[in-house]
């Protein structure tokens, strides 16, 4: 294999790498998210309680 070509596939590797940590993590804060946002629902309504609660992932 040439130099060239293992520099190519050793970049893809790099890149999937890459791509796999950063979905992970979306996914990750997209659980945080969810589970803010169910708490935040379930917490009774009072005059305390912000009435703009807009958690997104």
């Amino acid at each position: 294999m040439e130099a060239s070509a293992v520099a190519a596939q050793i970049a893809q590797t790099r890149a999937d790498f890459a791509v796999g940590q950063i979905k992970q993590n979306a996914d990750s804060e997209k659980q945080i998210a969810d589970l803010l946002q169910s708490a935040v629902a379930s917490v009774p309504s009072s005059p305390v309680k912000g009435v703009n609660v807009n958690i997104k992932a």
